[in-house]
């Protein structure tokens, strides 16, 4: 047989054998159920810490205004405001409420228009177990009314400050001011905060 037909079949068998042992490697558990792999590490997941999440609170407002003219008598008005503030994480709070005019009326006759809806604006900021709020007007409504007993005179300088534990936190929310006039608004009234998610 001549030297090159020997080394081509030679060359042939290692080339086929080899081919076989790949296969087989590759299609072959070297630890089989029961054998564990001595180089494999059990992984640990990093600790995640969740977001911290928005909170919102449910807000209920019993306001008892009154307009006192120097002239004598006043004006009254009693007001429920309820609406929502969102707490975000870094302790901004913000929302929105409906006061709704619940009796008005004056000690002597009047030709204006009483408001009977106002739409707020509500701000603030939270800490240390608190919220401190703030309102502003956004809209009243029958469109061109006048206030008379007060409600809208005070509602800027209401800031309670209102403590919470266990989801519910309430504060007395009272403010007065001159009207210009020799007279005084005052606004005696109560607010309460109710956790409705995220607390």
């Amino acid at each position: 047989m001549p030297r090159w037909l020997k080394r081509t079949l030679w060359l042939s068998v290692f080339g086929v054998c080899a081919g076989a042992g790949a296969f087989v490697a590759a299609h072959t558990n070297p630890f089989p159920p029961g054998v564990e792999d001595p180089g494999a590490r059990a992984t640990t997941p990093a600790p995640t810490t969740p977001a911290p999440s928005n909170q919102r609170w449910n807000l209920v407002m019993d306001s008892a205004t009154r307009h006192d003219l120097h002239v004598g008598g006043s004006c009254r008005s009693r007001w429920l405001t309820s609406g929502h503030v969102t707490i975000l994480p870094d302790g901004t709070a913000e929302g929105e409420a409906l006061a709704v005019l619940r009796g008005w009326g004056c000690d002597f006759p009047v030709a204006q228009v009483q408001t009977r809806r106002v739409t707020l604006l509500v701000t603030g900021r939270s800490s240390g177990g608190r919220v401190v709020l703030g309102f502003k007007r956004a809209g009243v409504a029958p469109t061109g009314s006048q206030d008379l007993g007060g409600f809208l005179a005070t509602i800027r300088r209401l800031a309670p400050a209102i403590r919470f534990t266990d989801g519910h936190g309430g504060a007395v929310a009272a403010a007065s001011r001159p009207d210009g006039d020799l007279g005084r608004f005052v606004d005696d009234g109560e607010i309460q905060l109710d956790c409705a998610t995220g607390c």
